[in-house]
């Protein structure tokens, strides 16, 4: 009895961390056409935050997320084997692994937002001098 509750109780664990995965990628869907604005709007500035260096961070933040996704998406993969696995192995480093993924959406849309803040930050004071 002990072992089935154990079981049902990890494989609710693992439904979870597969339902919180999905919603990260969810939550990155934004990213892409978020990205194609910003790179539309700093082509159409006159001047732009760190001309030259925003354009790299910006390749660099859109690496960033393809790798990330990709991570993710792996990430799933395994849930989803786990999940309907009859015998269930989780490695520590599985956790890990769900934590750094953690960490790394989250530094990514703070650098993302971050860059988006700047270079409004610039149209704003663009705009006011056009007046």
């Amino acid at each position: 009895m002990t072992t089935s509750i154990e079981e049902n109780e990890l494989n609710t664990e693992l439904q979870e961390l597969y339902l919180i995965g999905k919603q990260w990628l969810t939550d990155l869907d934004f990213f892409e056409p978020e990205m194609g604005f910003l790179i539309k709007l700093h082509k159409s500035l006159v001047q732009s935050p760190d001309k030259a260096d925003f354009k790299e961070r910006l390749d660099k933040l859109r690496d960033s997320y393809e790798h990330l996704k990709n991570d993710i998406s792996k990430f799933i993969n395994v849930l989803g084997v786990l999940v309907v696995a009859s015998e269930k192995k989780i490695a520590f480093s599985f956790l890990a692994d769900h934590i750094s993924l953690k960490l790394k959406i989250e530094k990514l849309l703070n650098a993302f937002q971050a860059e988006r803040k700047a270079i409004f930050n610039l149209s704003i004071v663009d705009s006011s001098f056009c007046k």
